[in-house]
Parts: structure tokens; sequence; C-alpha cells
């Protein structure tokens, strides 16, 4: 008897009840529950992160496993399939190594179709599905878009010079898809509109042409993100917007499109509070789960295409992670007030930068600070001993050290015994000076009435009051 990977499901359950779309529950009136596997709630997911879920697949009944290509490196791309109807759908995700959102969802999904027999027995005789979780195994292990070759495989559609690459394309030839789920990651820094609120996922049905013609099957596609959309309204309200559909003619997902598959791009992005992306990745499941169903009762046909173009456009790098509002400047003789903005790489204690100063009063931010009453001022370096004994930097000693005026450190990494859950930073490039600039380290330090009363740190704000 071969064992199912249920065992490895989640109690935890991220999203109430979603029940069908409107055109879907004419047919069904059953919900849908998002699960979530555990182990796969970080920013990186790398091949052997999903090795253990891909063992206990190969051992499933129902879903089968097959070894369709290998990465550059020698790396294993697997391809998933389940169900022996006419339609055919493929999904899949990671063809940038760095964008694994929907790499895990797709796992979810698996373990759904395992669990709910009586879900899959409701579609499987009408879609056979395919599912490719991890297109670019060497990007992702190396937390990178590209391949090892430095190539961006999702621009590779045409001239097929990488092996995921040719590896992609060649399913789609070969399996000859109805339709297509391209999922990827979006910058967070996408607002939906000018709505202040983050893209936490934007839709796309991708042209086939310059021209952005609607044909048949990028109808169908508008249509079924139509149902789909309902699903996002419900779990994400707000938080939902469309993909820019200028024609990428080296793009997989557009050359699917004029291919004659009706593609979906799904781009997950930023929610609050959520660096893992974790409710993006628990509506590409539910969205998913939405599309299958359409799909098998056809229940998109039935749709128009207003809610697709009720989709905000996504407005792009329109927000910032930190905005300080109104600081007061005094260099030089000159006195003025500028906002400041900040922006940070998913590891915010070393990478935080200051994206812009000046006007941002037109920008939405993670965090807003207002700081009207504070007036900017440069840190200062603390030497570390040549020899001797390490400095050992406990948590209350450092923030002395802030309220004296240090934000970092130099000299040699091996003299200080760090012992706080603060960013230190040793060495740090680009520090501001008198003034803030754009594109200098986030590291400076805000006065409040002759005192020290908050700490910038690579981009981390730290209140010392």
């Amino acid at each position: 008897m071969k064992k199912s990977f249920q065992s490895l499901i989640a109690s935890v359950v991220v999203s109430a009840s979603m029940t069908l779309s409107v055109a879907a529950q004419a047919h069904e009136n059953h919900q849908h529950k998002v699960e979530m596997l555990p182990g796969l709630d970080q920013q990186q997911i790398r091949l052997a992160d999903i090795e253990p879920l891909i063992r206990r697949v190969k051992r499933s009944e129902v879903i089968t496993t097959k070894q369709v290509g290998e990465s550059y490196q020698g790396r294993p791309i697997y391809r998933f399939s389940v169900g022996n109807g006419d339609t055919v759908v493929l999904m899949w995700s990671q063809m940038h190594g760095d964008e694994s959102t929907a790499t895990p969802a797709l796992f979810d999904l698996m373990h759904k179709i395992e669990k709910d027999a009586t879900w899959r027995e409701h579609w499987a005789d009408k879609i056979t599905l395919h599912m490719i979780p991890m297109v670019n195994p060497d990007g992702a292990e190396l937390a990178q878009r590209y391949n090892v070759q430095g190539i961006d495989v999702n621009r590779d559609a045409r001239a097929l010079q990488t092996p995921e690459g040719r590896v992609l394309m060649a399913q789609g030839r070969e399996l000859k898809p109805d339709f297509g789920f391209n999922l990827h990651d979006q910058s967070r820094y996408y607002e939906v509109g000018n709505t202040g609120k983050p893209a936490t996922i934007s839709l796309l049905a991708p042209a086939f042409n310059h021209a952005k013609d609607i044909n048949d099957k990028r109808h169908r596609a508008m249509q079924l993100i139509g149902d789909m959309k309902a699903v996002g309204d419900r779990i994400i309200p707000g938080h939902m917007g469309r993909y820019n559909d200028t024609f990428a003619p080296r793009a997989f997902g557009d050359n699917f499109s004029a291919m004659g598959i009706s593609t979906i791009l799904i781009e997950s992005g930023a929610f609050p509070n959520d660096p893992n992306r974790q409710k993006a990745r628990a509506v590409n499941v539910a969205m998913l789960i939405e599309a299958i169903d359409s799909i098998a009762g056809e229940h998109y046909a039935e749709q128009t295409l207003e809610p697709y173009h009720s989709i905000p456009m996504n407005n792009s790098n329109s927000f910032k992670d930190v905005i300080l509002e109104q600081v007061l400047v005094r260099d030089s003789g000159h006195e003025y007030r500028v906002d400041i903005g900040i922006n940070r790489s998913s590891d915010a204690r070393q990478n935080g930068y200051i994206r812009e100063v000046g006007d941002l009063s037109v920008f939405p931010a993670f965090d807003r600070y207002d700081t009207n009453e504070y007036v900017y001022q440069a840190g200062k370096a603390y030497e570390l001993p040549a020899s001797g004994e390490a400095l050992a930097l406990s948590h209350h000693e450092y923030l002395d050290l802030l309220k004296q005026g240090y934000t970092h450190f130099v000299g040699a990494d091996a003299m200080l015994n760090v012992r706080t859950h603060l960013p230190v930073l040793v060495n740090p490039r680009d520090v501001p000076g008198s003034r803030p600039q754009q594109r200098q380290n986030a590291t400076f330090l805000l006065n409040k009435q002759g005192e020290v009363a908050l700490a910038v740190l690579a981009g981390v704000v730290i209140q010392l009051q």
C-alpha cells in the first residue's frame, strides 16, 4: 500500500471557508479551506526544502511523478500529474529562483488533491492537471532571479539557451495545454492603483502580440480570471491588482498565449506584517482551486470581461518600507524639512538604504512615522580595539552607545562580540554625513530636544525614548 503525504499537513487553517464564485455556486455548494503544509513558511525555498514532499508524492496513489529534465547544474526538474480528462492544465512556478511563494502553494494544492477525494473526483475525469513547482532549482539554490548561466529563464522562450527554458517549452509543446498558470512573485513595492494598499496578488491574461488583441483564447483567460477574482475579493479585499500587459516577445507567458494556450499570470506580492508572503500563498491555493472548479464545469464561459477589467492596475514601485515625515535638517547654515523614504532588502539588517528624500506625501509606506519634532543627526563611528579582548556588546550597552550618538563600528569584526538582537553595523559603506542623501545607507539618528530619541540602523527604526 502506497503511503499518502497527508501526514505532513499543518493543523493551521489560514483562512475561513471560501465559497466558490457565483457562477460555480450554481453547480457546486461546498466550501474550500486552505490548509498549508508545515516547514515552508520562509522567504526562500530551495530544492532541499521540498525534497521530503517530493519523496512522499512519489509514493502517492493519486499523483504521478515524472522527472522531465534537469537544470544547468544537474538538479532534477519534476512534473506532477493527476486526472485523465480531455482539458489539459499546466501550472509552473519558480522559473525565477528567488520567487518562491507559489512553490509551497502547489504542494498545498497537491495535498488538497490527495486529501479531498470528493472534490478530486468532481473534476479528475474532465481535467488532466500537470504541475512543475520549481523550474529553476539552480537559481533557487542561489536565491537569485537568473539561472547559473546568468540568463533570465522567463526571457528565454524564443532562444531557448537555458536547459530550464528548454524543459518548460518542451512541456508546453508536448502537453498542448488548454490553460496555463504562470506563477511568479512581484515587487513588494507595487500598489493597487492609488489606494495606498500593497498588491498582494496581481493577475493578468498576457498579450500574444504588440497590439494586445483579444482572441478567443485570451478572452477565455480573462473570463477565468473573473471567477478567480471573486476569491481574492473575499480573502484580501482591496489588495488585488492587474499586471501590465505590454507584450514581452521573449517571455514564456506571452509565447504560450501566442501558441493558443489560455494563460493566466499570478504574481504574489506583499501583505502587511507578512514578510514570508504566506497570505499570498494561501490566496494562490484558493484561486487555483477555484480555477480548477471553473474549468471543470466551464463556469468561466458564463463570465463577462467586466470583472477582469475592473481590477485596478498596479502602480509599480510606489510603496516605501519606511517614511519618516518632516524631519528637520540643519546643515552648514541651512535649515529645511524633508520626508525620508527608506527601502530595504529581505535582510533588512544589512541592506536598508535611503530611497528618496523630499516631499513623499503622495507615497504609501508599510511603516510611517510622524517625525515633525525630530532633528536629523549623523551617526558617529565607534572604533574597536586593535588588539586584546574583543568588545562585548550587550543589548543594554548598545542602547547606551546609540544614545551617545554611535551608529556603527570600525575595525576588525573579530574584535566585537555581539550580544544583541538589534542590527549591528561594522565598517558600513555610504553612511550619511551632515545631510541625508538618496542611495546612502539608511543609518542615522533623530534628535528630539537635544537627546537622541530614534535610531535608524540599515533601515531598521529603533525607538530610544
